[in-house]
């Protein structure tokens, strides 16, 4: 079914999630937006987290060894990442298949970059034998540090969590400069 939409089409999607990307991290390091669209006095927006009217009432307030926290309008970055993105991805992978992620993956659209500038690859995945015998292993390894720096550093600190990003881009685009083809796609990302 999707497999039918021009790869110019689609183009224009990694285009359009990329630059998503690019809004979503560097909100996780500057956002003076969002935490308007959380305030529970703002009537209009869909964001306001009522929620945060709690602090006001001294039954139901969140306490903290015996006192009221005081609650406050937020910033959302990290909420759309673990709440919206991460699900979709995997919403994405499951009903329309791996082919699907693979055509849009924003990963493997700025892991291109390198090529798209004409820069050539230093070396190729048949100098590095290893990492084809045992990218699975790789594989596992970065998805198992992913998983608990995610629960450990990565989860709640906005600015962890935008510089892990732009890490893992800058790392994707370096694979591929190094390596060249797709070889963060096979071999490299968890």
């Amino acid at each position: 079914m999707l497999s039918k939409i021009s790869e110019q089409r689609m183009h224009v999607v990694r285009w359009v999630l990329v630059i998503g990307w690019g809004l979503l991290i560097f909100s996780l390091f500057y956002d003076p937006i969002s935490h308007g669209l959380t305030d529970p006095a703002n009537g209009w927006s869909l964001l306001r987290d009522q929620t945060l009217l709690m602090d006001q009432d001294p039954g139901r307030c969140v306490q903290v060894q015996g006192e009221c926290v005081p609650l406050e309008p937020y910033a959302i970055g990290a909420r759309i990442f673990w709440g919206m993105v991460v699900p979709c991805g995997i919403f994405i992978v499951f009903v329309f298949g791996h082919e699907t992620w693979r055509r849009i993956c924003p990963l493997y659209f700025f892991s291109q970059i390198p090529r798209a500038l004409g820069i050539p690859p230093r070396s190729s995945i048949k100098a590095f034998p290893w990492l084809e015998r045992n990218h699975f292993y790789l594989q596992f390894g970065l998805f198992f540090l992913g998983l608990n720096g995610r629960i450990l550093l990565v989860n709640s600190v906005r600015p962890i969590l935008g510089t892990f990003l732009v890490l893992t881009l800058l790392s994707s685009a370096g694979v591929v400069w190094l390596l060249g083809g797709r070889s963060w796609s096979h071999y490299v990302c968890p």
